[in-house]
Formats: structure tokens, C-alpha cells, sequence
């Protein structure tokens, strides 16, 4: 169902005027005072009756020029806010005049960016200076009159993208006289989420801690699974002791679980593509580790497991985690995906520094890590091999651009060809990925500039 579009009124505080005074106006309308007071001084009639008229339709157009955008509102919503890559979105526009002056023209320019691409180039201009396009409308508001504008648009990248900054234009009746208004404030965005690659037939293999299938190996105790009580033995440990059982038999008892197979995957995704920032970024592999990462985890939730996530380059934002605690459900995978459309070249903390900060919560006992990554380092390596030691399954998906890496004791798969992405869209994805940390710079801290390698 569409949501009414949220109108908002340009008014002088909230926006800013573009054009400078129109000198040239004043001065004609000085001008036409003097032909007038010559006319007069002269007794030349004629002189006269012009130089009133042409003041008189300066001096409305340019009152008409200024009042021609107050009380007039403005509003764009799109059809969703939320949308997968190809998925197509409606957007909106509302212009509304609020008061009883009509307005001969009115026009407007609302801004895209690349990652939204307008299905007609009707009305349509590209930005090439800033990349994306350029809705751009025209008409003419009669007093308290609203009129609509619809326009189909297509997600065509990952990200998070804000409809904006929004242009109005207007003026007298013969188009001698204009204002120009703008607003810097977005609109509401759009976040699409990245691409998904079906995984038909890939299983997760199984004989890991922890869930809901009992296991014949003794890997590590269930505490959801009680299995009965005993008396303690020299080397039991503290948290298996029952001290409020212990009190009442005045011995120590200690409690024993049964051992229990995991439902949780952690996907891990290292953003990472090269050795020193300075040396830039390699698009393609981050994509294909986006990709690969969105893809492994709605698998794993089709399959039934409990998904959690731990990826480094995820833009702060508010309500967007780089580290998500395993949990299931239509909304959680969203969650996930939310966090894997904010990731960006730029990552300040390295892949094994965030486990280790947020591993008590994001990383469950006993659960399955898959790394999907194309960059791989010696500390993250060794923080696999850590997790093998203590119960964790580990295996590695390979999307870089080399041949996969040999770890000793981990399973790495060559993903390449599974999560590449399309030589299409490589274009637009380098100038996508381009706009987004300009976007990000003017939001947030001074980010350094990375090129692509």
C-alpha cells in the first residue's frame, strides 16, 4: 500500500535562496522611475504611460517571483523503502501551492543517485558531474491546488541511498523574473540489499557443538539438555557445580548435559582487498565478498540454522551492527542484509580485532564460521585456527582474484565463479561505490580517498 507522501513546506528558514539579488530587476525598475520623472518633467504623455507600464509589470513580476514559492509544499515517498537488486520502486512526488496566489510555473528537480536508476528517460536528465540523475517536472498550480508525479526507478546496487537534495523553480508570469529554492536536507532513502545467488543443493556439513541433534563425539556440553546429576570428582569444573543442590545434600553435586549438535552460522566477511589502504581497492572482489557473504547466510536460514554476522567495512549508521548475534527468522535475515548493503572499501578495525571485541556475543559456543573473503592475512588466520581449538567449525569461501589460498587444517572452496560479479555492471558499480564514500565523507568523519587497483 503506498504511504502518503510526508510534505514539507519550503519556507525561507528551512531552505536557501540560490540566486543572488536580481540586480538587473532593481535597476530597471530605478531605470523606468527616471523615464518616468523625464516623462513627467517634459510633458510627454506617451513617455510616461510607458515607463509606468514597464514599472509596474517589473514591479509585480519581481513581487510575483518572490511570492510565488511561499507556502508551497513539497513531499516524495517511495513505494518501499527496503528493495533487493532489480526490484523496481515507485516514487511519489507531491507538489502542493497553500495558498490562493496561483503560480504560472513551477519546476522541479529532484536528485538520484546512481544506485537508482529512473526506468524512463522521460523528464529525466544525468547528472554527470555527481553521477545520478535528475527527475525533473514542470507545471503550473492554480491556488490550493496539488498535483502528483510518479516515477518508476530501479535498484540497481547495493547501498543505502537518500532521495535529495530537492530544486524548485518558479517566477512571473512571462518568465522575466525567478527564484530558485533549494533543500540540502534528503528525503526519505532507500536501502537495497545486495545480491543474492541462489545455493541450490550446497549443504552445511553438520557434527559441530551445540543444538538440536544429538551427537555420538563428545565435543562440548549442551546446557540446554540436562542430562543428571553426580557427585563432584576432583577436576569437574566450578560452573557445573549445582551449589543450591550441593546446600541441601551438604555434598557437592555437580550437574552433567548431554552433547548436542549446533544450529548456528556465523558468517564472517573480510572487506579488505589489499594490503595498506593506500594501495586502494579491488571492487570487484569486495562485491563478490558482499554477495557471497548475503548469499551463504539466507541459504543457512533456508536450511534452519541460526545466522549471526561479523563483517568488517560496515559503515555506523544508526540500527546497523557490524557484528550480529546468530538468530532466525524473516527480520533477522534482513538485519543481516541491512548491515551487508552499508559495507564500504574503508574498514578502521581489522577482521580478527572485531571477532575477538565482539565474539562473546556475536559468536556463539560451538558455532560454524564461514569466512567469505579475498584478502587473507596471517592474524586472521590464526584467529580460524584459535576457533578450531575450541570447538568451532571453520571453512573459508574464496573470492579474490588469485587462485584460493592453502590453510593447513581448514577447508577453503573456490567461490569465484559463484559469487562474481557481472562485467555490465562493473562500470556502474566503480562509480556506485564511488558516490557512496563521498556520500559517506560529508556524513561522517573526513574519509581518506581510495582508489580502485
Amino acid at each position: 500500500m503506498m504511504i502518503n507522501p510526508v510534505i514539507r513546506t519550503f519556507r525561507e528558514k528551512r531552505t536557501k535562496d540560490l540566486r543572488a539579488p536580481d540586480v538587473i530587476g532593481e535597476l530597471f525598475m530605478l531605470l523606468m522611475l527616471v523615464v518616468i520623472a523625464v516623462g513627467a518633467g517634459t510633458g510627454s504623455a506617451l513617455v510616461v504611460a510607458l515607463g509606468t507600464t514597464a514599472f509596474v509589470i517589473s514591479a509585480g513580476g519581481t513581487l510575483w517571483s518572490k511570492l510565488s514559492l511561499a507556502e508551497v509544499a513539497y513531499g516524495a515517498q517511495p513505494s518501499d523503502s527496503h528493495a533487493f537488486v532489480g526490484d523496481e520502486i515507485e516514487i511519489v512526488m507531491t507538489l502542493e501551492n497553500r495558498k490562493p496566489l496561483p503560480i504560472p510555473w513551477v519546476q522541479l528537480i529532484e536528485f538520484l543517485p546512481t544506485g537508482l536508476l529512473p526506468l524512463s528517460d522521460e523528464g529525466v536528465k544525468r547528472r554527470a558531474y555527481a553521477g545520478g540523475s535528475e527527475i525533473v517536472e514542470t507545471t503550473s498550480l492554480a491556488g490550493y491546488e496539488r498535483v502528483r508525479f510518479r516515477h518508476k526507478i530501479k535498484a540497481h546496487h547495493r547501498g543505502h541511498y537518500s532521495i535529495g537534495p530537492t530544486e524548485l523553480r518558479s517566477g512571473d508570469l512571462f518568465g522575466l523574473f525567478g527564484t530558485v529554492r533549494r533543500d540540502s536536507r534528503s528525503l526519505q532513502g532507500v536501502t537495497v540489499y545486495p545480491r543474492i545467488v541462489p545455493l541450490d543443493g550446497w549443504e552445511l556439513p553438520a557434527a559441530k557443538p551445540m543444538g538440536d541433534t544429538l551427537s555420538r563425539d563428545t565435543l562440548l556440553d549442551d546446557p540446554s539438555r540436562p542430562r543428571s546429576i553426580r557427585d563432584y570428582r576432583p577436576g569437574d569444573p566450578m560452573k557445573r557445580i549445582d551449589w543450591k543442590l550441593s546446600a541441601k545434600r551438604d555434598e557437592l553435586t555437580v550437574r552433567t548435559y548431554d552433547q548436542s549438535v549446533s544450529n548456528d552460522v556465523v558468517v564472517m566477511m573480510e572487506s579488505r582487498t589489499v594490503d595498506y589502504a593506500w594501495h586502494g581497492y579491488k571492487y570487484d572482489v569486495l562485491e563478490s565478498a558482499v554477495t557471497g557473504a548475503a548469499s551463504i547466510a539466507v541459504r543457512c536460514a533456508d536450511l534452519g540454522y541460526r545466522v549471526g554476522l561479523v563483517a568488517n567495512g560496515v559503515r555506523p549508521t544508526r540500527g546497523v551492527m557490524a557484528a550480529i548475534t546468530p538468530g532466525d527468522g524473516p527480520h533477522h535475515v534482513r538485519t543481516i542484509l541491512e548491515a551487508l548493503a552499508f559495507v564500504q572499501p574503508l574498514s578502521l578495525t581489522s577482521l580478527e580485532t572485531l571477532a575477538v571485541d565482539r565474539g562473546a556475543h556475536a559468536i556463539t559456543n560451538g558455532s560454524s564460521l564461514i569466512l567469505v573473503a579475498g584478502f587473507l592475512t596471517e592474524p586472521v588466520v590464526a584467529y580460524l585456527h584459535h576457533s578450531q581449538q575450541v570447538g568451532h567449525r571453520v571453512s573459508i569461501a574464496w573470492v579474490g582474484r588469485e587462485d584460493p589460498p592453502r590453510v593447513t587444517g581448514i577447508r577453503v572452496v573456490d567461490a569465484r565463479e559463484i559469487f562474481k560479479i557481472d562485467e555490465d555492471i562493473e562500470e556502474l558499480l566503480m562509480s556506485v561505490v564511488d558516490e557512496q564514500m563521498e556520500m559517506n565523507a560529508r556524513m561522517n568523519a573526513p574519509v581518506r580517498e581510495y582508489d580502485r587497483v
